[in-house]
């Protein structure tokens, strides 16, 4: 059994790991924008993969709008079809990724589990109409 763990918080650069309980985590980083990230984990994990999911953790922010956003959705989206667990973490606690993944497999952790993860933004977004050309 494996946790899914997915970081988009940074522009341009989206980061996953499978945490397997007594294994160092391997992170993946997929450079650009986050659209590329669910083909990856696609082709990395493959069905059976997929199967052995038992939770996904997600670095909630604080990030930039874009890039938070779709990696939350990212995870929301895959914990509620796999009906699997859903962690929410911020920046600061993926900091050592190993003590996190240690915490997800410990039986008694003190990582809450959430239904829905919602982004934390590190400003406001700057949502606005686009500028008409002169």
């Amino acid at each position: 059994m494996a946790w899914l763990f997915l970081d988009t918080h940074a522009p341009g650069q989206a980061r996953f790991a499978i945490l397997e309980e007594g294994s160092l985590p391997k992170i993946t980083s997929i450079e650009g924008r986050t659209v590329g990230l669910l083909p990856k984990l696609s082709k990395v994990l493959g069905n059976k993969g997929l199967k052995k999911l038992q939770g996904v953790c997600v670095v909630a922010g604080p990030g930039s709008f874009s890039s938070v956003r779709a990696g939350v959705l990212d995870a929301n989206m895959i914990a509620r079809l796999l009906k699997i667990p859903l962690v929410g973490v911020t920046v600061d606690e993926v900091a050592d990724l190993p003590v996190l993944s240690h915490k997800l497999f410990a039986t008694h952790h003190s990582i809450k589990m959430a239904e829905y993860v919602a982004p934390i933004y590190d400003k406001e977004p700057n949502i606005t109409m686009p500028k008409k050309l002169a």
